[in-house]
């Protein structure tokens, strides 16, 4: 199915919580979970009115996970991450409101937590609804941070023994479309791992191998380029990589990672795993440029679309 499939934006205006908890009873009836709407869309509500008084636009609803454990998650652009009441201080009335309202999102969930991206451009909160309502200081929570999870590497110089990667004809639009992809489905699979620790062996592996990535990614030169030519909006722009010597091999696991990801996946494991065709075509040739470059083949240049088509982006 798309990757997108159990995705709703929604504008910045009151009736946007009204429409957030029908959209979720929706999608929990649709797979099969009618026994958790009540905590759900009580757990949603709390989560949107909180993104749409206290954070910036655009606010995104996900409903993520497994059939078995579905997780409802709540995206904004703020970065910082919520506190429950009893972590606030006094005399922060935004954060002793948001607390108590954490307190209840907990109330109904088998657990809950946060997440602020790699980029450092917003967040996402996030529960799993329970059948029963629990004691809020007995539901475990997960606050992840990426640059947090990153401070092994941090002052880590780039090596001097640099490689090339050379990427013709890059698709900048489309790539945008893999990249956000590649960024959901690691925090996906690795809120697989921690929830379920030992079951998915292959989430836990990309879980890991996603943090790698990101380390080399920010050890390459002239990454850059593809971040202008975005912002241009060029069709297609010719890009020359200057990357860690391990980064072929990391590239090379990733591949193999996602396609047994998709291969193996379904609905009882993942809800939204496999991307749009254009982004999985895309995916294979750009994890491939890296791996046959570092075997010493000549670059071969992108020949595909440079934009997801209509009918998938609606």
């Amino acid at each position: 199915m798309p990757w997108n499939k159990r995705t709703l934006a929604i504008p910045a205006v009151p009736p946007s919580v009204r429409l957030a908890r029908r959209w979720v009873a929706d999608v929990l009836e649709e797979v099969g979970r009618p026994e958790l709407v009540d905590s759900a869309t009580l757990g949603v509500s709390e989560l949107v009115t909180n993104a749409l008084l206290h954070a910036d636009p655009p606010v995104t609803i996900r409903v993520r996970g497994t059939v078995d454990h579905p997780r409802v998650e709540v995206t904004d652009q703020s970065v910082d991450p919520p506190r429950r009441e009893h972590d606030t201080h006094a005399g922060d009335s935004y954060l002793a409101t948001f607390g108590r309202g954490l307190d209840l999102v907990a109330s109904y969930s088998e657990k809950w937590g946060s997440d602020v991206n790699f980029q450092g451009t917003g967040k996402t909160v996030w529960f799993e609804p329970a059948r029963e309502p629990r004691d809020p200081s007995e539901v475990p929570s997960i606050v992840f941070r990426g640059d947090d999870a990153l401070e092994p590497w941090a002052g880590a110089a780039p090596s001097e023994d640099m490689i090339t990667i050379r990427l013709l004809g890059m698709p900048p639009a489309l790539f945008a479309e893999f990249r956000a992809h590649f960024y959901e489905l690691g925090r996906e699979v690795r809120l697989l791992a921690l929830s379920e620790p030992g079951e998915h062996p292959t989430a836990a592996r990309l879980a890991d191998l996603f943090m790698e990535i990101e380390h080399e990614r920010r050890q390459a030169l002239g990454i850059d380029a593809l971040d202008a030519a975005m912002e241009l909006g060029t069709e297609t722009v010719d890009l020359e990589y200057q990357v860690l010597p391990r980064s072929p091999a990391s590239m090379a696991r990733a591949a193999q990672l996602l396609e047994e990801l998709y291969d193996n996946n379904d609905e009882r494991l993942l809800l939204t795993t496999r991307p749009r065709p254009e982004v999985l075509e895309l995916q294979r040739w750009y994890l491939g440029q890296f791996e046959s470059q570092g075997r010493g083949e000549s670059p071969v240049a992108w020949q595909g679309a440079t934009s997801v088509s209509d009918d998938e982006s609606a």
